[in-house]
């Protein structure tokens, strides 16, 4: 999607993680629903490689760099 945005649209791309994300050793507190345990400990193992691939197919800068020098 991220090229999609890039080369079809001509537009920077931008997207977020927490940082929790980042960190399949985190602590798992007891007590958490089963939605909650999908939504932050799905994929844990996976971001690092993830965001390893991101950074070596895309060009990276700061979002004011991007978004207040556009053309």
């Amino acid at each position: 999607m991220v090229k999609r945005v890039n080369e079809a649209d001509n537009e920077p791309a931008l997207f977020y993680f927490h940082p929790w994300e980042v960190d399949p050793g985190q602590p798992r507190p007891q007590g958490l629903d089963a939605k909650s345990r999908f939504r932050h400990y799905i994929n844990l193992n996976r971001m690092e490689g993830r965001l390893a691939a991101l950074a070596a197919d895309f060009a990276w800068d700061r979002m004011d760099r991007i978004f207040l020098n556009k053309p």
